[in-house]
């Protein structure tokens, strides 16, 4: 069926190329040159557009934690007592998702630009009244704040800045980018290293999920775990100062076998094989869950709780997330750029978003699917139930509850009414 349409062997086998270089390589040569798919390609962008357009733009709820829990030049003595004006520094590591291809997307260029600046974990374009990013969001506490990524170009731009992203980057280029992270917060005119609290998320694993079927061995949860522990590892040995954020990677295979036309189930084939073939949804589904564990019980084990000025905190938005549908039930294609694979603006929005309240949220209350269209948290905390201002809706903290340990505290909480939560 696809044959018909791509008579390129290299393209097509698994064995030869990597999930992105499948995608590089179908889109900058395979497609351009193909009259026939060049044809179907811009019917689909017509397509992209029309049922796109009234729905493209994700809205933006106000934001008022910073008036309710204004900085008022609070210090934080521990991880555990950050209050977001007091971070300075912003970094991220990860594949494309994270470097921000196709964002803005509107032709077959676009899916190659790295819009950085848009990125939902590091991005600064703009404001937050015009982009949601984790960086945006910290800008509104007033303080000074380096390391968001601007515009568009590669990781060796200047407006990637502290943005370690690079596209096709598995797990195991992990560590090499903590090491590019650490020498760049070491050189960099604009870190105070041992002063400036930081922020590092980390988010990893779409393209080992896409290369499992053909190296199960190679992409295995437990080498997926050790490079992931052994960037880790390193940040914790080197960086001062440090809140990292580890992001659980999602199911692929959803996306990877969503129905979003021809040209979408072709490029799903050719750069996710293993994801498109309905066969293997449940064995990679299986994958991606045996992924987010071997996380989870590497943050759980305290590795890297030995110090006051470093945590790994566990955001688990992503675990249970899948494609939003539409109101005729089938996947919002709004929030995929026109590869129908990355996120576009839509879908990076929802991420920044559900970053942030995850990151509010402590560990035991932690939501596993994205925040889509819910409001921001606001900082809260957690006391005994006996203690005075358990009668006080009014009472107001300063630190990111994330860094705590509350795990199996039972709740029924509703973190945009209130902000202090009283346990037994």
């Amino acid at each position: 069926y696809i044959a018909r349409y791509v008579d390129d062997t290299d393209l097509l086998s698994a064995e030869r190329l990597r999930s992105h270089e499948r995608y590089v390589k179908f889109f900058n040569e395979t497609l351009p040159n193909n009259s026939t798919l060049l044809k179907l390609w811009k019917e689909h962008l017509k397509l992209w557009e029309e049922n796109t357009r009234l729905s493209r733009r994700y809205p933006i709820p106000d934001f008022t934690c910073h008036q309710l829990f204004p900085h008022n030049n609070h210090i934080a003595k521990t991880v555990h007592d950050l209050h977001p004006g007091d971070i300075r520094i912003v970094a991220a590591l990860g594949d494309s998702l994270t470097a921000g291809n196709g964002i803005l997307a509107t032709n077959i260029i676009g899916d190659f630009i790295e819009y950085r600046g848009h990125s939902w974990s590091i991005g600064g374009d703009g404001d937050l009244n015009t982009v949601i990013t984790l960086p945006n969001i910290l800008k509104k506490f007033g303080q000074y704040l380096w390391g968001y990524s601007l515009g568009t170009g590669g990781v060796s731009s200047n407006n990637a800045r502290l943005n370690l992203a690079e596209p096709g980057h598995v797990s195991s280029n992990m560590p090499q980018q903590a090491d590019n992270l650490i020498k760049k917060l070491k050189t960099d005119q604009h870190v105070r290293y041992q002063d400036d609290w930081k922020v590092i998320t980390v988010f990893i694993g779409g393209n080992d999920l896409c290369d499992y079927c053909n190296d199960q061995n190679l992409y295995s949860p437990a080498n997926y775990a050790m490079h992931i522990r052994d960037a880790l590892d390193k940040l914790h040995a080197e960086v001062p100062k440090a809140f990292v954020n580890l992001v659980n990677i999602f199911d692929i295979a959803p996306i990877a076998a969503m129905d979003g036309g021809f040209i979408c189930n072709l490029a799903h084939n050719i750069v996710c094989d293993c994801g498109h073939n309905k066969a293997n949804m449940q064995m990679l589904g299986n994958v991606a869950i045996q992924y987010q564990n071997e996380l989870e019980k590497l943050v759980l084990s305290g590795r890297y709780d030995t110090r006051d000025d470093f945590t790994v905190v566990l955001q688990p938005f992503f675990t249970n997330t899948a494609p939003p549908l539409n109101n005729r039930g089938a996947i919002d294609l709004s929030f995929f750029s026109p590869d129908c694979f990355h996120f576009s603006e839509k879908g990076q929005f929802a991420a920044g978003l559900s970053l942030w309240n995850n990151m509010m949220e402590p560990p035991a209350y932690k939501k596993k699917e994205w925040h889509l269209y819910s409001n921001f948290h606001c900082p809260l905390t957690l006391v005994s139930i006996d203690h005075v201002q358990c009668s006080n809706r009014h009472w107001r903290i300063y630190i990111f509850p994330g860094g705590q340990n509350f795990l199996g505290v039972q709740h029924n909480y509703d973190f945009e009414k209130k902000n202090t939560l009283c346990i037994k």
